[in-house]
């Protein structure tokens, strides 16, 4: 059984994907992974600190640089030549650090590459993503679903894609398509004390293209369509 979400776009105020499968499928579907590699105060190694500021030693390898305003939890991330790749506001709940706010990623040459808002590391609202010589590559949008006390993130609303000369690409609809699946736990019945198997149903989400969908090609002329 499926149910569709379907939103135009949600105001508020995951390496940048390329889509090169067909738009239909979920795998081809844009996904935002902006960097955050801080985990704690414990856990990254401290370099330095000025004022607010304090500098720490990134996740991964080890090649970018953390730098951490606490007063206004507020995040960059600089790569080896201290140029800022990512940054954005975050909030701490318990010993996690969760993505919250406007978040940004850029390229070497310091363009604007990625650009959106979190809400608790999911992303919400219009994004738009940017080619390095600085045109518009994209503009899409994602839902925040609540279901059963969970919330999940998922494209949903207008897409548009544009080639490098600022010409559209692509133009369409997406939806979240809910699908009911079931989980089997282990849980231990507190009476008893003996371990049974409870079966939990859950909706996963996937984005799936809708209505009417437009190609064109570089010089901006209608090449193909189709609908769903």
């Amino acid at each position: 059984m499926k149910q569709y979400l379907f939103i135009l776009s949600l105001a508020a105020s995951c390496p940048v994907f390329a889509q090169t499968k067909h738009p239909s499928d979920a795998d081809a579907a844009p996904r935002v992974n902006i960097p955050f590699e801080f985990t704690s105060e414990e856990e990254n190694k401290l370099l330095k600190e000025d004022d607010s500021l304090k500098y720490f030693v990134a996740n991964g390898d080890g090649t970018n640089t953390v730098c951490i305003n606490d007063e206004q939890s507020y995040y960059k991330l600089l790569n080896k030549d201290h140029k800022v790749i990512a940054e954005g506001s975050f909030i701490a709940e318990g010993e996690k650090y969760l993505q919250d706010g406007k978040w940004t990623t850029r390229f070497e040459n310091g363009k604007l590459k990625l650009t959106g808002y979190f809400v608790r590391n999911k992303p919400i609202g219009t994004w738009h993503e940017y080619h390095a010589n600085g045109k518009l590559k994209a503009i899409y949008n994602f839902a925040v679903i609540a279901e059963n006390g969970e919330t999940v993130s998922c494209l949903s609303g207008s897409y548009e894609e544009f080639y490098q000369n600022g010409k559209i690409k692509v133009h369409g609809l997406y939806l979240a398509a809910g699908s009911k699946v079931y989980d089997t736990l282990s849980v231990e019945d507190p009476v008893t004390m003996i371990t049974v198997e409870k079966v939990v149903a859950r909706y996963t989400y996937t984005p799936e293209r809708t209505g009417h969908w437009e190609y064109y090609n570089e010089n901006g002329e209608p090449e193909k369509n189709d609908d769903n």
